[in-house]
């Protein structure tokens, strides 16, 4: 069941995906319809999922679902993976390449394969922490490499 995102609770579950390029309004418009179009109905076992979507920095997708009423199963999981696998084929954008780092340079958002870290930037360089799993998180997910799991890359 679609809900807002921003209505969910602070303990819903996340799920996030980054664009290594910047969204245009257009990509972000087709992106949340065709997400929310996925959540309306998505469930796990017949039991109906509570979950909104919505574009942080027009780079991050981020789903939460309100795991109070009914947690997501791994079929259900795989149905949001399916959804964002055939949109990266429907708009030739990368959304699941898990081996970049989003940080943060001069204001800008720059995406920086993982091994190409080291020489790019320092322990204080601002990354976009992708792995947090709770909405709360996401009011800390932008924080320094050297408080991060990508630090071990920069040594």
């Amino acid at each position: 069941m679609l809900s807002d995102f921003h209505s969910l609770p602070e303990f819903s579950r996340i799920w996030m995906y980054a664009s290594e390029e910047t969204l245009t309004s257009k990509q972000q418009d087709f992106i949340l319809d065709y997400i929310s179009d996925h959540l309306q109905t998505w469930n796990a076992h017949k039991a109906d999922l509570t979950a909104g979507v919505t574009i942080l920095e027009n780079h991050f997708i981020v789903v939460a679902l309100d795991e109070s009423k009914n947690k997501a199963s791994g079929c259900s999981i795989d149905t949001l993976q399916q959804t964002i696998q055939k949109l990266e084929m429907e708009l030739s954008l990368s959304l699941l390449n898990r081996l970049n780092v989003y940080c943060k340079i001069d204001g800008e958002i720059h995406c920086i394969p993982y091994l190409n870290l080291k020489g790019n930037v320092d322990s204080h360089t601002l990354f976009y922490d992708l792995t947090v799993q709770k909405k709360e998180d996401l009011n800390t997910y932008l924080k320094p490499i050297k408080d991060g799991w990508c630090n071990r890359f920069i040594v």
